[in-house]
C-alpha cells in the first residue's frame, strides 16, 4: 500500500463512522460542556458545520494531493489531522475517566495515520519540508473549522429558531 491509501482511508473513516458514533454520543453537548464551543448545537448544526467546513477542507487538501506531487504536504497534514483527532478524544478519555464519543474511531485514525506516515517516511516524496508543512496543515485542518463555526454560529443559529 502506499500513502494515498492511506489518506482515503481517514476520509472514509470520518465521514460516516466517526461522524456517526460521535452523533451516538451527543458530541455537540459534549463540545458545549467542554468548553470547545460557546454555545450549544442541535444536531442539525453540529452535522451541517462537520459537512460544510469540516469534510470539505479535508476533500480540498486530498484534492491538491492527488493533483500534483508539489502538494505532498496537504496529504500529511489529512494525516496529522488524524493523529490530532485521536489526541483529543484521548486527552478527554483520561481527564474525564469516561470514554469520549468518537475515541474509537480515533484508534482508527490514529492507526491509520502511523502507518500512512510509515509509507511516507520510507517513499521517495519524504523530504523534511513536506513534514512541517504536513505539520502545520494538519494543525489549521483540524483548528481553523472549529475557529469558523465559532465565528459564523450566530448567523446560523437565526435559522435553526
Amino acid at each position: 500500500m502506499n500513502i494515498q491509501t492511506f489518506i482515503i482511508l481517514n476520509l472514509i473513516i470520518y465521514l460516516p463512522f466517526h461522524l456517526f458514533e460521535e452523533a451516538v454520543g451527543d458530541f455537540p453537548r459534549w463540545m458545549y460542556e467542554h468548553k470547545w464551543l460557546p454555545y450549544h448545537m442541535t444536531h442539525g448544526h453540529w452535522m451541517s458545520n462537520n459537512l460544510f467546513l469540516y469534510y470539505p477542507m479535508l476533500l480540498i487538501s486530498a484534492f491538491l494531493f492527488f493533483v500534483s506531487e508539489h502538494f505532498i504536504c496537504f496529504g500529511v497534514g489529512i494525516l496529522v489531522w488524524g493523529i490530532i483527532n485521536f489526541g483529543d478524544h484521548f486527552f478527554y478519555t483520561i481527564k474525564d475517566k469516561k470514554i469520549s464519543p468518537g475515541l474509537i474511531t480515533g484508534i482508527l485514525f490514529l492507526a491509520n495515520s502511523i502507518t500512512g506516515f510509515i509509507c511516507f517516511f520510507s517513499s521517495d516524496m519524504f523530504s523534511a519540508l513536506h513534514l512541517i508543512a504536513g505539520i502545520l496543515i494538519g494543525g489549521v485542518l483540524f483548528g481553523l473549522p472549529m475557529g469558523l463555526c465559532i465565528v459564523i454560529y450566530p448567523f446560523f443559529e437565526k435559522y435553526t429558531k
